[in-house]
């Protein structure tokens, strides 16, 4: 076997690295001849290249598997003693590189395969939520026709409504960005939705709360909780992203009615002074362990919790703080163990 220099424009220059005995049996441990200089085995041709003076060949030789060939030449001089174990030690350290260069491509080849995989299982399944949202949508609708103005369940059928259009905007949007989003953001604190790059506006924040109220407040009767929402009848504008503000109260709010038992209290309210306007979740529930409370917005951190019965994916803080901070606001957190915990957003007032 031998080993090919190719110069443009030249004759090939073979290398000579392995000559197979035919006259002489080897060891079943034995490699092939890769020779030292100055090694004779038996059945090698006395005029063999590999035997010349000056020219050393080793087997990159990683857990018995042979990852390559060494090769080294010099003119002057055979190798010293001291010089060859020096080589053995140089393609010992390249046998275990071009091992593990090899398990990197390979390990970027899996990788890029479970990307894909996930890519195309994102993108099938908003595809196949597409339909049933729809038809629950119609459906929502078709029973809004029918029931008088003055039914009380007529809120209900229209907080069906307004929240199956706010998942159909999800929707929309995870299709076309999201699957790409979601795969780069596994190992990092961006939010999952909305889009990382907020578009901020001076917005009325009272449609905001009203719809998150709605929905929560049906929630919040349907678990005889007792929820209070106290919002004042005129708030100044203030600079943020409807929709994303919509996620951080629905969060917020979401996991206060979670985390209350039954005939708990869960209030919304809202503090205006002279640069900011604070909205204010408070509830009665459990609350939080003060050791947990400096890594309560780690994403998937869920502390005390995730030894309880209570379901969740320690996302919906880390998002809530995520996007709070995209709309330059703050979060804030106090809780008292079996008292309860209140969340602040405080948002600038927009000028």
């Amino acid at each position: 076997m031998y080993l090919t220099e190719e110069v443009s424009g030249e004759t090939p220059n073979l290398i000579e690295v392995v000559t197979y005995p035919t006259e002489a049996k080897m060891d079943a441990v034995d490699y092939p001849l890769f020779l030292l200089p100055a090694v004779d085995r038996k059945g090698l041709a006395k005029n063999s290249e590999i035997t010349r003076q000056g020219r050393l060949v080793l087997p990159l030789i990683y857990e018995e598997t042979i990852m390559g060939i060494l090769t080294t030449d010099r003119q002057d001089r055979d190798w010293t003693e001291a010089e060859q174990m020096q080589v053995q030690q140089v393609a010992n350290t390249l046998a275990i590189a071009c091992a593990l260069d090899r398990r990197c491509q390979w390990l970027e080849a899996n990788q890029r395969r479970v990307e894909v995989e996930q890519r195309d299982f994102i993108a099938t399944l908003l595809h196949q939520l597409r339909n049933p949202l729809t038809a629950l949508r119609t459906f929502a609708q078709l029973l809004l026709k029918r029931i008088m103005p003055e039914d009380p369940n007529r809120k209900i059928i229209t907080g069906i409504l307004r929240e199956t259009g706010h998942i159909q905007d999800l929707l929309v949007q995870a299709e076309q960005d999201a699957p790409i989003r979601l795969l780069k953001s596994s190992s990092s604190h961006q939010p999952l939705l909305p889009a990382a790059e907020l578009d901020l506006d001076s917005i009325d924040l009272s449609p905001v709360l009203e719809s998150v109220i709605s929905a929560a407040s049906a929630i919040a009767f349907d678990r005889r909780l007792n929820f209070n929402a106290q919002i004042p009848t005129q708030i100044p504008l203030v600079l943020a992203n409807a929709a994303a503000l919509r996620e951080v109260l629905s969060n917020l709010v979401d996991n206060a009615i979670k985390y209350t038992p039954v005939r708990g209290s869960v209030r919304v309210g809202v503090n205006i002074d002279p640069i900011s306007v604070q909205v204010i979740v408070q509830d009665t529930g459990m609350g939080i362990p003060e050791l947990d409370l400096p890594r309560l917005f780690e994403r998937n951190f869920r502390g005390r919790q995730a030894q309880g019965k209570i379901l969740g994916t320690g996302l919906g803080l880390s998002i809530a703080q995520d996007l709070v901070k995209k709309m330059h606001g703050e979060i804030h957190v106090t809780s008292q163990i079996d008292r309860g915990s209140t969340f602040i957003v405080a948002l600038k007032r927009a000028i």
